[in-house]
């Protein structure tokens, strides 16, 4: 008996759309609030990427982005699709940007950990980029994610969001009318392997599939159990 090769990394988790992670209307809400917001040059939390990389906005660490980045999770900790995709453990709190006509960040890999040397550090095992404004109302600002399978460029209707693996490269493009607003956090998972995440993501889907086909209810409990058992086998 031959055993099975291994995900290879084109088999890896690719970037995942996830629809209205946000509602439009929370999106227009949080969005409406980040105008007024006061903002700190983003090459504070550049870390080792170099201040040439990266020229941005990011909101400061104040009433306001407690009061937003609560609301935020609140809703991602509520979604069953991050649930279902991500498997997470924990999170870091979310950081608002905002990109002005001229502004961009090269291509980059975020920290490794979050909140180093807290109470609450975060392993960034993936990261997700909430989209607060629609695409027409600037121009730029497409988000790029270099992945083992290949280049993915991104703009998204005000509440979408993009998970994606964070050792991945990515960047965002120069903003060139308009302003792009962003939220940003990263995810620290049950599920440290990224191929193995992606086999429960695939088993996440069939069990989806076996249960808008109507089949047998036997099938759909042993495609949910193999889920549990190998989210049981490979959970940190």
């Amino acid at each position: 008996m031959v055993n099975p090769a291994p995900p290879s990394a084109a088999e890896e988790m690719k970037m995942i759309v996830i629809p209205d992670l946000l509602s439009p209307s929370q999106a227009g809400m949080i969005a409406a609030t980040l105008e007024n917001g006061q903002y700190c040059d983003g090459n504070a939390t550049a870390g080792n990427a170099g201040a040439e990389l990266k020229r941005n906005l990011e909101l400061a660490p104040d009433a306001t982005r407690k009061q937003l980045g609560e609301q935020v999770l609140q809703t991602v900790r509520a979604h069953g699709e991050i649930a279902s995709t991500a498997f997470p453990a924990n999170f870091s709190f979310p950081m608002f940007s905002r990109y002005d006509e001229g502004m961009y960040y090269d291509f980059h890999t975020d920290a490794a950990i979050m909140n180093m040397g807290t109470q609450n550090p975060v392993r960034t095992d993936l990261s997700c980029t909430i989209f607060l404004k629609d695409p027409e109302s600037y121009d730029g600002g497409e988000l790029i994610v270099e992945s083992s399978g290949g280049r993915r460029q991104i703009k998204l209707p005000a509440g979408h969001a993009a998970l994606y693996s964070t050792s991945d490269l990515h960047r965002v493009e120069t903003v060139t009318r308009g302003v792009r607003l962003a939220a940003v956090f990263w995810i620290q998972s049950h599920v440290r392997d990224p191929a193995q995440r992606t086999i429960l993501i695939q088993l996440n889907q069939l069990c989806r599939h076996l249960h808008e086909r109507g089949l047998p209810k036997a099938e759909r409990d042993l495609a949910s159990r193999t889920v549990h058992d190998l989210l049981r086998m490979w959970a940190a």
